[in-house]
């Protein structure tokens, strides 16, 4: 997605010294200002007319990755019935159905689309993933982990993201092993998926050792002060050891910390135990 940012950034900049070139070469043929305006604004409406599916996808994609999707409902909306080749804008509209209209039907059909049209095996895999994260958001762990394990079996390689969600849907499930072992191939696969670190110190939070519990969140937190649920996790082992300065802290960022369908805390559960050190 930056990378597609990136590149429209730059047709931006060409297209304004194209502007430039245009109108150092028409000036040495006598033509106005407006008159060059005019032309090179049809010019721009028509280019925008026949990528308008590319530039709604676009900007609907880029306002779902920064928390707006009120706004981007309409924009990919428009993008997904217009027939728009980006897999991404039909996996945020299908999140945002699940999200907003627990539309299930509408939203896995719009999924089983963007995989029909999936380029290559990355852009498959990435909407694999999007159909188990819209599972687990209608309560239905198991489906997710089916869908997330049945890659697995028919792709040779499975990559970090999807391998960091399986490890949390064994954690919300239960069977720690699994979650710990899906977790630590994704670290194996790349260090940077830090997320889980924060799965296995859950794992050991709930199976009540705390110092192997602290060794994971700290390491997550080391790469990421922002993950809320290290944070939060953090804070209670601190209460539970009687430092109460280093627990408000870590609930303090645990609280303002983003929190998402794929936290174990809610927002409610953070600013509790904020409102509770910081009254």
């Amino acid at each position: 997605m930056g990378q597609r940012i990136g590149r429209n950034l730059i047709a931006v900049f060409v297209g304004v010294m194209l502007f430039v070139v245009y109108y150092l070469v028409m000036v040495q043929f006598g033509r106005g200002l407006l008159e060059l305006l005019i032309i090179y604004a049809a010019a721009g409406g028509l280019a925008y007319f026949f990528n308008r599916k590319s530039i709604w996808a676009l900007r609907g994609n880029y306002l779902c990755m920064v928390g707006q999707q009120a706004r981007a409902r309409p924009l990919l909306k428009k993008a997904v019935e217009a027939g728009t080749k980006s897999p991404s804008a039909y996996i945020y509209y299908a999140i945002i159905l699940i999200k907003q209209d627990e539309n299930a039907k509408e939203a896995f059909r719009h999924l089983e689309h963007a995989k029909s049209i999936a380029r290559n095996a990355v852009e498959e895999r990435g909407v694999i993933t999007a159909m188990a994260t819209c599972h687990y958001m209608l309560n239905d762990a198991p489906a997710a982990i089916k869908v997330l394990e049945d890659m697995r079996n028919e792709h040779e390689y499975v990559n970090a993201n999807a391998l960091v969600m399986l490890g949390y849907l064994y954690l919300v499930t239960e069977e720690f092993d699994k979650a710990i072992e899906a977790s630590e191939l994704a670290i194996a696969e790349d260090t940077s998926f830090v997320a889980a670190y924060d799965n296995i110190g859950q794992v050991h939070f709930l199976q009540g050792d705390y110092a192997a519990a602290r060794e994971a969140f700290e390491k997550a937190l080391v790469a990421r002060d922002t993950l809320a649920d290290s944070n939060y996790y953090m804070g209670i082992i601190c209460e539970a050891e009687g430092d109460e300065r280093a627990a408000a802290e870590y609930f303090r960022k645990a609280a303002i910390s983003p929190i998402t369908h794929l936290n174990s805390i809610t927002q409610e559960m953070a600013d509790e135990k904020y409102n509770q050190y910081h009254s």
